[in-house]
């Protein structure tokens, strides 16, 4: 069973995947397969930006020890949707592909070990770009109140009001691609403590079927 799990920044979309890992599920954990993606094409990324981060900044993308810079790229990406969109253009292809490879090794290895299937969870925040939620059987969408939001961008980020709303409203535009038949969005909503959540989310999955 493949199952996708999405939710905005800080809504709490980990904790929730922690709890499906604790019960026994894969789980692709797409932010760090986007860092694998951005060093595989760092020469393709740093030769669309690292001029722009020169001008705008004085510094190139590499620091001293070669490695790049990411909160740097962020700051430019993210400035401009042009720009992000370029970003996106030259990585996400590859981010895609490593997921694709994670599900299909997945698999693979339950079906060595004699099982019907696997059950794996595709944890990402842009889920519903991505080309591997037409293979989801559903997905978990979790939502949580704005001012806990917030207040978890403080504790866990040390971001300000300002910032965390930038960040969440940069967010919108993924909700208008969720689906609106298929594969079934199941909300889960975050308003309490973690056992609440847990209980939310036990319901759904027997919501969603036998796993």
């Amino acid at each position: 069973m493949l199952l996708g799990l999405t939710g905005g920044y800080c809504a709490g979309k980990n904790t929730a995947g922690d709890f499906l890992e604790r019960r026994g599920w894969a789980s692709i954990d797409v932010d760090k397969l986007g860092h694998q993606a951005l060093e595989l094409a760092r020469d393709e990324v740093v030769g669309r930006f690292d001029a722009v981060a020169r001008s705008r900044f004085g510094k190139g993308l590499l620091d001293e020890r070669g490695g790049l810079d990411r909160r740097l790229l962020g700051a430019i990406v993210f400035s401009e949707p042009r720009l992000l969109g370029e970003h996106e253009a030259i990585v996400h292809p590859i981010m895609y592909r490593l997921v694709d490879e994670a599900a299909a090794d997945l698999s693979e290895a339950a079906r060595s070990r004699g099982e019907s299937g696997a059950r794996v969870v595709i944890n990402a925040a842009i889920l519903y770009k991505m080309p591997i939620l037409a293979s989801c059987e559903a997905v978990i969408e979790v939502r949580a109140p704005l001012l806990r939001r917030l207040a978890r961008a403080k504790a866990r980020d040390g971001l300000g009001f300002r910032k965390a709303l930038e960040r969440i409203g940069r967010q919108g535009a993924l909700w208008r691609l969720r689906p609106r038949d298929r594969p079934p969005v199941l909300v889960l909503r975050n308003d309490g403590d973690a056992k609440k959540l847990e209980r939310r989310l036990e319901a759904l999955l027997a919501e969603i079927g036998p796993e």
